[in-house]
This record gives C-alpha cells, structure tokens and sequence, in this order.
C-alpha cells in the first residue's frame, strides 16, 4: 500500500524561500470622522518597493466615541451598543490608478448576516465581542452599553469612548494569497470606508428622548509587510513579464448587492420582486428583509435583526426558468413548522451544509435570534438562499463553479405572502460572486467580475 501524497517525505526537500516580515500600520488621512459630515475614511496603503502584502492576520481598529444626546436631560438615556462592522455603510477598493476594482455596499447587513451563520456563542461571547463589540449571543439587545456620557440634554457632546477591533471582509482583503502591491506602479492603493448613519448603525438603550451620533478616530489597518530576496523578486518579474499585459491572477469572492421594496400594502399571494445583476461566476443569492421604518429607528437593531416578511414560501425566476424547481416553503404558525429546507438553502449557499458540528447564533425559538417568524413584526433572522454553484464549468473558462449570469435580464425573487404586508419592506439582494484580481508587468492592478 502506498504512502498517501499528503503525508509523502523527500530526501532532497525543496528549500524555502528567504523572506523578511514586519508589522505595517497604514492610516487613514484624517485623524476624525463623523457620518454627519466628513463620513468617507480613506486608508492608503504605501507598501515598499517589491515588497507584498499578507491580510490573513490584518485587523482594522478605530476609536469609537458616542456623541448621542437625550432631549429630556437625562444622559443615562443615550447609551447605545456599537459594533465595529454595523458601522461601515460601504467599502471600496482603489487601486493605483484610482480606479474602483471592488465596492461592497450594505457592508454592515452582509456582514451581520455572516456573523449569524457562521459564528457560534463560545466564538462571539470571547474573541467577537471583546475586540469588536456587540452581542455575545446574537441578541443583539444583549450587548454591553458605551458609556458614560458627556452632558445632557439635546447639545451633541464627546461621550463614552472604546476602542473596537475586527476583520475586514472584502475579497482584496481576504489573506487567501499574498499581494504584491510592492510592484504597482502610480499613486499607493486605497481602501474607502463609509461611516452608516448614526440613526441606523446605532441602538438607543432608552430611546424615546434620544437623538443617535458618533464620531471616529484613529483609524488604522494593520497587515504583515513581506519582502523575498532578490533571487525570487527575479523569478517574479520574469513571471509576471510572461503574462503580459493580461497579468498574472488569483480567485477572491466578493459580494454584488441590489435593492428592491416591497410596498406597503402588497397583498398576500406571490409577488415578483425584479432586481439584475450580471457577474459571470455567482455563487450564490440571498435575500434580506427590513421594515423600512425599523432602519432608522433608534429603537431597533435593524441591521442585526430582520424579517420574516410574512412569507409562506418563495422561490427565484432566472431567464425564465424557476428556481428551485419546487417553491422553498417557510412556516411558522402554531400547527405547521416548517422551515428546514429554507435554513438548508441558507447552509447550502455558504458551503456548510454537510458540517456535522455546525454552529451558528440562530436559534428555533428564542428572542432575536429565532431563524424565522411568520409574524411580520416579530426580529428574526431571517434570509432567502438561492445556491448557483454548479461544479460544471469546463466548457466556458471564464466562470469558475458559478452560475454565468453575464447575459441575463432582469431576474426576480418571488415570494408567496400568507397575509397582506402592511407596512414598506426593503429588500436587500447580495449575490456571492468570484472576483479575479490581476497584476500585470506594467504595474496594473485590476479585477474582473
């Protein structure tokens, strides 16, 4: 019997390759920012000559101080519960031309909803919640309150302050490979926060007097800075002189998001809900639901806790084909719980369908963390999946396991409503795609979608 590959020894091992290491800090321009006015943070990223960047161990860091105010005069009534991610409305990448290669939009929802499906109580109420704030448990209502204010009444003033750490999800910097950002040539690469409007990212513990505000400092990226020796920075360049002016490319994944409304008063039955979007590898599509009033209500955690929409089941048209080929059923009214194959779309769609010991911070029952409800009103956590890898690409290379949709209209996600939706909903799509990132010879960096 044979050694397996993965565990085969040589006697003449391949040596490494020599390679220096240091910690970068790379700040952002200003040193405050506010989402009342000055809400854009640009990082640029200055990396030396030849040298590379590794985000698998990088962390963004700001100090968060809140500027809420109470009408009435009591300060105690301002307090309200940060999270790091709930405060970024977008990122954008730059590259060093300038040019945009990634833009996640709704950061902080597609962020939460990862945070829901991927994380477990022992994971949030340690490392999570300790650096980037927020709820131990997924009940958004259990985090811990910032702060001690500063004066009371209805003038905006520096309160409770905290420092909050946590990863950046985008694709640029996901840490699956090595960036040689070190070989671009022009201005430095760039990474563009948008602060969330305070009404939105923040929850009021008393809210009935209480005006939301924030403001931040000290924002900071730290990464691991590489640089090999010259023998392998030659073998690179002729490498990259190979490729051309294609470059050279790695596979990231990234998000895509749209918006639709449901509006107030849609009867109950099925509902087209169109919305397009046009990658050439989507992996997956999943949907969210927001009363439109509970997002900017100081009162609600809107990003943390969504909608179940009154929704019996659901299902999506693509190029005039429905998709799944049965209705995905959602119930939970008193006699009829069924919503298994919905959480299994979910599961299905970030790849953890077949993990025995899976954890998560969604629950059958429980308050704000319970996975569906069929009362409108009720948090929950809600999201429509809609799987697209297919394993089946050989005969077209530019898709990689998802679905082409480069030629494909307008697509539609059609739910069923058990009653009539009363109040506006939004709906907020994201479809999971695979971006390439390329590196040319002539010092280019570029992405396509």
């Amino acid at each position: 019997m044979s050694t397996p590959d993965q565990v085969q020894f040589s006697n003449n091992p391949v040596e490494g390759t020599q390679a220096e290491s240091e910690l970068v800090i790379f700040r952002s321009e200003l040193t405050e920012y506010n989402p009342s006015s000055n809400k854009f943070i640009r990082i640029n990223l200055p990396v030396s000559d030849k040298a590379w960047i590794d985000w698998s161990d990088s962390v963004l860091s700001l100090k968060f101080t809140n500027r809420s105010a109470d009408s009435a005069g009591d300060s105690a009534d301002a307090k309200v519960n940060p999270t790091l991610s709930d405060l970024i409305k977008s990122v954008s990448v730059l590259n060093s031309q300038g040019e945009q290669i990634e833009y996640v939009n709704n950061y902080n929802l597609i962020s939460a909803v990862m945070d829901d499906y991927s994380y477990g109580n022992n994971h949030k109420a340690s490392v999570e919640q300790i650096l980037a704030g927020g709820s131990p448990d997924g009940n958004p209502a259990s985090s811990d309150s910032v702060f001690v204010l500063g004066s009371a009444g209805a003038t905006v003033a520096d309160g409770g302050n905290i420092v909050l750490v946590d990863r950046l999800m985008t694709g640029f910097t996901s840490g699956q490979y090595l960036l040689p950002l070190g070989y671009l040539v022009g201005q430095a690469c760039s990474l563009v926060i948008e602060l969330e409007d305070a009404s939105t990212a923040l929850t009021c513990e008393t809210p009935a007097n209480c005006t939301a505000g924030y403001k931040v400092e000290n924002v900071q990226i730290r990464a691991k800075q590489i640089r090999f020796n010259a023998m392998f920075n030659e073998s690179f360049e002729r490498t990259l002189a190979e490729a051309g002016n294609v470059g050279i490319n790695y596979i990231t994944e990234s998000y895509l998001h749209n918006q639709a409304s449901i509006p107030a008063s849609t009867g109950a039955g099925v509902t087209n809900i169109p919305f397009s979007t046009n990658p050439r590898s989507a992996k997956y599509i999943l949907a969210t639901i927001r009363a439109e009033a509970d997002i900017t209500d100081v009162s609600k955690h809107s990003i943390r806790n969504r909608s179940g929409g009154s929704i019996q089941e659901y299902s999506w048209e693509i190029s005039g084909k429905t998709l799944p080929s049965q209705p995905i059923q959602v119930n939970n009214t008193a006699n009829a719980q069924n919503y298994a194959q919905a959480y299994a779309q979910v599961l299905d769609c970030l790849g953890q369908i077949g993990a025995i010991n899976h954890n998560t911070l969604v629950s059958t029952a429980g308050t704000n963390t319970l996975f569906y409800s069929d009362t409108i009103g009720t948090a929950c956590k809600f999201v429509a999946g809609l799987p697209l890898e297919d394993f089946n690409s050989a005969t077209n290379p530019s898709v990689y396991s998802g679905a082409n949709l480069t030629t494909v209209g307008q697509m539609s996600f059609r739910p069923n409503f058990r009653a009539t939706v009363s109040n506006a909903h939004r709906v907020d799509f994201f479809t999971s795609i695979d971006m390439s990132i390329y590196f040319t010879v002539g010092g280019r960096l570029y992405s396509v979608k």
